[in-house]
């Protein structure tokens, strides 16, 4: 791991006498040291081809470590020049004489004068900034009458040159293990920090999205290699001004503080859908950021996402499975045929168990949308506010027991498929306010949602009796003429008696198979009953039974079996035949009926209204209806 590789530390000693003391400490264990006594200006190539040899940090003297810190990228610390150790130094310069020559890095030290009046010594700071300098603070000390001069090696050097007396600066053994813990410290965290830095790069390097970060001036921090391609950029631009190579809203992102997203933008007469947002630290705007999307990739990666919702999603019967003689089924196979070839909405009207999910699936598998998804849904099994979200879908935190992230609705995963909305005249009204809107605008909202997200969706829906559910008032009319484009309508099983013997002897044979069972054969005169028979739950009430028989047959008596199941259906028939009197239906039925659909109106004008806050223009143009409608509802169902 690169947190257990050996550490190297450069040090630039003051002299060979520093150097030695460093090499003996118990602090350099397990490190690699690159030690040189070389000092100041003469340094910086010394130092640099340590950073070469993989050097992570570097220790010097104060002024040494000035100078490097602006030459180098890699962090520099510095020796202290405590105060005791200053005043030993200068007690052992004492020896030579009371004036004592001390060359200071670019400012005066404050603690001299206290020591010199602890020593009774003067002391002459002589402020230096490179080599250069130091040689001629290092003169005039000499000129002054200075007797010794304190410092490093290249003081030592100067000093001997013009015959002066010298002192070095000593260090504790305490300090220089201190100290090179420290740069143990600096190297390990900076490794952690390199580290980081490569992740963040790697994955912005891997972004198919163009990248573009600025500083809070506009100069360009990151630009990675698909924001590049994107501007048709080669060189290395980063420090440049970002509106030198794109016309950027990104000065309004940090001036405001306030995000741009999903915007439309041409860039190289391409489109693009960018988002800007700002970059904040503690609350003071550092920067911003754009995120620049090619919008084929984004379309296409729409494609997938709906795509992976919609997995199982598949319309599982083909126009096969519509099993029929009868004249009139062969109509309603040729139209499945004819209509599919449309994108139109149909209507499916017959009764409970005639087939209607077999005709919209088949007419899915026919069309030009077979390869996308069918979604099939049964408006009678869920209650109202289920039902709403699973068709529109919700965001997060839209109501109590919401998916984290939000959930997208049928209709979103149907998308370039096929919608079958069956049992559609048991929608309450406020989802058929909704499903109107989502067959005009071709777009769905979320529930607690403000975005309208485009569908491109086939509606296939169907129903028992839509005109007696107008009547009453518990289905609209507009939502009735937009579905009703094409219309389909499924005769009864017992309008269609040829079809009775042939779905049985179908029927037989299948559960005969499935089962492992003997084929079973059944008297004529039974098969006549059963052809006289009405069949209320049509198809599907005749495969149950054939089901049942097969079974009987095989594992009872047969005659006792055919007969037992034969006397089931008369009473199954003379249940669901029992009428309720006309007048109790008329007390009851009707006016339940017609109570919760004023109660459903009702309630769908107020949260449309209070959506609009009250803007009645708004409102009325949501429902779908005029302004004057508007006001004579409100006024008849009392609301204010």
């Amino acid at each position: 791991m690169i947190q257990d590789k050996k550490i190297k530390i450069g040090i630039l000693a003051s002299s060979e006498t520093f150097s030695e003391r460093i090499t003996s400490s118990d602090a350099n264990k397990d490190l690699d040291l690159y030690i040189s006594s070389i000092g100041l200006s003469e340094s910086i190539q010394t130092a640099q081809g340590m950073v070469k040899n993989g050097v992570e940090v570097i220790i010097s003297r104060r002024g040494t470590a000035h100078i490097l810190r602006e030459n180098l990228t890699i962090p520099v610390l510095s020796f202290p020049h405590r105060s005791l150790d200053v005043l030993t130094s200068l007690n052992k310069a004492k020896e030579y004489g009371v004036k004592i020559l001390f060359p200071v890095f670019r400012q005066k030290i404050d603690a001299i004068k206290t020591l010199e009046k602890l020593l009774n010594i003067k002391v002459t700071q002589g402020i230096y900034k490179d080599n250069n300098s130091l040689i001629k603070v290092i003169e005039k000390g000499k000129s002054e009458g200075c007797d010794v001069v304190l410092g490093g090696n290249l003081t030592n050097k100067i000093a001997r040159d013009l015959d002066m007396n010298f002192v070095g600066i000593d260090t504790s053994n305490d300090d220089i293990a201190s100290t090179i813990e420290s740069a143990k410290s600096v190297a390990l965290s900076n490794r952690e920090e390199k580290a980081k830095t490569q992740r963040y790069r790697s994955i912005i390097e891997s972004s198919n999205d163009g990248i573009i970060s600025v500083d809070e001036k506009e100069n360009i921090t990151i630009l990675n290699s698909a924001a590049k391609r994107i501007l048709g950029i080669e060189e290395d631009v980063v420090g440049m001004p970002v509106n030198k190579f794109i016309t950027s809203p990104l000065n309004d992102v940090i001036k405001t503080k306030v995000p741009l997203e999903d915007q439309l933008d041409k860039i190289q007469n391409k489109n693009y859908m960018s988002s800007h947002l700002p970059i904040t630290l503690d609350d003071d705007i550092i920067g911003a950021v754009s995120i620049i999307q090619d919008v084929s990739n984004v379309m296409r990666s729409e494609k997938v996402v709906r795509k992976s919702f919609s997995k199982g999603f598949v319309a599982k019967y083909n126009l096969k499975d519509l099993i029929h003689r009868d004249e009139s089924m062969k109509i309603v196979a040729k139209m499945c045929k004819q209509f599919a070839k449309t994108d139109s909405s149909i209507l499916i009207i017959g009764e409970t168990g005639t087939g209607k999910e077999i005709v919209a699936s088949s007419i899915h598998n026919l069309s030009p949308r077979k390869k996308h998804p069918f979604v099939s849904v049964n408006c009678a099994a869920l209650p109202d506010q289920l039902l709403e979200s699973e068709l529109f879908g919700y965001v997060e935190g839209a109501f109590t027991g919401s998916r984290k992230g939000g959930k997208p609705g049928l209709f979103e995963i149907a998308h370039q498929g096929t919608i079958f909305l069956d049992e559609i005249d048991s929608t309450p009204l406020n989802v058929q306010v909704l499903l109107l809107r989502v067959i005009q605008e071709k777009e769905v909202r979320r529930i607690g949602g403000e975005e309208s997200i485009p569908v491109d969706v086939r509606i296939v829906a169907a129903g028992r009796d839509l005109t007696n559910a107008m009547h009453s008032g518990t289905f609209r009319e507009d939502l009735f003429f937009r579905l009703n484009v094409l219309r389909i309508s499924i005769p009864a099983l017992k309008k269609r008696k040829d079809d009775i013997p042939y779905l049985l002897r179908y029927f037989i044979k299948y559960f005969s198979q499935k089962n492992e069972m003997k084929l079973i054969k059944i008297p004529d005169s039974y098969v006549m009953k059963l052809v006289d028979y009405q069949w209320p739950g049509n198809v599907r009430q005749l495969r149950n039974f054939s089901e049942k028989l097969v079974l009987n047959y095989n594992l009872i008596s047969k005659d006792d079996s055919l007969e037992y199941l034969y006397q089931e259906l008369i009473e199954y028939s003379q249940l669901v035949e029992i009428e309720i009197p006309e007048s109790i239906l008329e007390s009851s039925l009707k006016n339940k009926i017609k109570k919760n659909a004023l109660e459903s109106e009702s309630k769908i004008i107020k949260e449309t209204l209070e959506k609009f806050r009250f803007n009645k223009t708004k409102t009325a143009k949501e429902l779908n209806i005029s302004r004057s409608t508007l006001w004579r509802k409100m006024k008849d169902l009392g609301i204010e």
